[in-house]
């Protein structure tokens, strides 16, 4: 490899490794801000241990791939030195850097995969993330691979080796959902990572409350709040439904401040749609608006299901339920697939314990509470309906279509953003081709988001097996997906294989002369012009249209 080879691969190389660090860093920081009953101690100690399991989880690819082949090569060594001077700011050499590269190789063997990726799979509202943790990873180890211009038999080898132990990992075969408690490291490098001392998160008090906002802070943060909200993919319906309850709000707010009268204000919803289709995240949102309103005091949310309310024993159900809904207090209780705390055959005495219960809160506190229950619309539709209880206290129900096939593309491509792919016509094509096949044949049970997240990790992965053989590095190589990259979750290639072979025609709304125009598949991801009107446009997703009717 060339000098100005080896040059430009440390230069992707410190980019990867700040990658890592910002997506470990970021994801602690936000975790902090918006689940903060979910980390058992201070939000700074827990943010210090997603910057000492980065580093962990740096130390672990690098002598993973290294150790393979029994070699240290002179790249090798200038990789060693890169992620040394990151990993404590010195800049080594000769028998210093040997001497720090022999601790790394010790304390490797001290770190497990579980370990180092634990917190994106103990805390469920960082598992979208989990795609990104193993994205960074086998960009770092294929880079490790290739420092020398060449990647031996036994690189490779450990390159799919560590795929797979990444991947069992991120994805524990029967693993549980975060109980929000017990996190600890068990392998971790500390900021004295020389020294091998592995820091310990132990259980404290949780994270105070942040002190009351002035009222700049809460029109900036009412300002953001509904700028996510736009800028959500899809779900125009809920949108208007959160905007019009918004402003309903704060005509009652300011009638209240003039003196004149109120009606009487009911914070608690129901949310009804398919899983994935953004309820928690809507409903987070929510919590912004109303804590910038004044609305509610903090505005924070707690997310919880059955498991959260109903105790194992008889009498301990209604403590369980009022000690959520205490950590809650001033923000909003999202409770997910609430239909399960109702059973039809009116047995579940635990159940009822915990309605009865949440029904007296959801009353005493309303003015500082907001109940948000979600789930399947029929069951939910159903829960709501038998119970006045439940039917008198909410008065806002917001449904939650499924994603369509072009929202879902939009999911995806949003996905590569944030983890640097990129994607061509092609892989467009037959994206879009695969969501279409899958909302025209959907149940109850279509995954939306969800969906798409899996189909982004099951391509990311063909992406990374693709270029574990090829021996010729480069930046595009590691982040174009191709047709072939192109992984429909749940569904065979050879499924997607018949449907983009049959005729189909790719329809858009111009945006000029809002005329229905057709498209050709290697015309998605760049500029078109409208044969009607003239008017150029940018075309990243398209309808499909088929000509045997059967098909749509």
């Amino acid at each position: 490899m060339s000098e100005v080879d080896s040059t430009r691969l440390i230069g992707l190389l410190r980019r990867v490794i700040r990658d890592c660090q910002k997506l470990y860093v970021d994801s602690a920081k936000w975790l902090a801000k918006r689940h903060p009953t979910l980390i058992d101690g201070r939000a700074t100690d827990f943010i210090r241990l997603m910057e000492d399991l980065h580093r962990g989880l740096l130390i672990k690819v690098y002598v993973e791939i290294v150790r393979a082949d029994d070699r240290w090569t002179g790249p090798e060594k200038r990789v060693a030195a890169a992620m040394v001077e990151h990993l404590w700011n010195e800049k080594l050499a000769g028998a210093e850097l040997r001497e720090a590269a022999m601790g790394l190789f010790e304390q490797a063997d001290r770190l497990s995969w579980a370990s180092l990726v634990a917190p994106f799979v103990r805390h469920e509202p960082l598992a979208g993330a989990r795609a990104q943790v193993e994205t960074v990873t086998l960009r770092l180890a294929n880079l490790i691979a290739k420092c020398d211009g060449q990647t031996m038999p036994e690189e490779a080898d450990a390159l799919h080796r560590l795929q797979y132990q990444i991947d069992s990992a991120l994805y524990p075969v029967g693993g549980a959902k975060s109980s929000g408690v017990d996190l600890v490291d068990d392998g971790g490098p500390s900021r004295q990572a020389k020294a091998g001392q592995p820091p310990v998160v132990k259980h404290g008090t949780a994270v105070e409350p942040a002190g009351p906002l002035t009222d700049q802070q809460r029109q900036q943060q009412l300002s953001s709040a509904r700028k996510e909200l736009d800028s959500l993919i899809g779900l125009s319906a809920v949108k208007s439904r959160v905007n019009s309850y918004t402003n309903f709000l704060r005509l009652q707010q300011q009638r209240r401040d003039k003196g004149m009268s109120t009606m009487p204000i009911s914070l608690h919803m129901a949310f009804l749609g398919n899983p994935g289709t953004g309820k928690t995240t809507v409903a987070r949102i929510i919590g912004q608006i109303l804590g910038a309103m004044g609305t509610l005091s903090r505005g924070h949310i707690v997310e919880t299901d059955r498991s959260g309310l109903v105790a194992q024993y008889a009498g301990q159900t209604a403590v369980k339920t009022n000690e959520l809904v205490d950590s809650a207090m001033g923000g909003v209780l999202f409770i997910d697939e609430a239909y399960s705390l109702v059973d039809a055959s009116g047995d579940d005495a635990y159940g009822r314990e915990a309605v009865g219960t949440l029904l007296k809160r959801m009353e005493d506190n309303r003015d500082d509470l907001a109940v948000i229950l979600a789930g399947y619309s029929g069951e939910m539709a159903k829960m709501i309906e038998s119970n006045p209880g439940l039917k008198s206290r909410i008065n806002t129900t917001i449904d939650f279509e499924d994603y369509r096939p072009q929202e879902m593309g939009q999911i995806f491509e949003l996905m590569c953003r944030k983890n640097q792919y990129q994607l061509d016509a092609a892989a467009r094509h037959r994206l879009l081709v695969g969501f279409d096949h899958l909302y025209r044949t959907r149940d109850r049970h279509f995954g939306n988001g969800r969906l798409v997240r899996n189909t982004f990790e099951d391509t990311v992965r063909r992406l990374a097996d693709r270029v574990a053989e090829t021996t010729q590095l480069s930046e595009d190589l590691l982040s174009r997906l191709k047709e072939t990259d192109i992984s429909i979750s749940g569904t065979q290639r050879s499924v997607i294989d018949q449907r983009v072979a049959m005729p189909h025609r790719l329809r858009i709304d111009c945006e000029g002369c809002a005329k229905r125009v057709s498209v050709q598949p290697d015309s998605l991801g760049r500029q078109v012009r409208c044969p009607k009107c003239r008017h150029v446009q940018a075309v990243f997703w398209a309808d499909v249209h088929y000509a045997d009717s059967k098909c749509s």
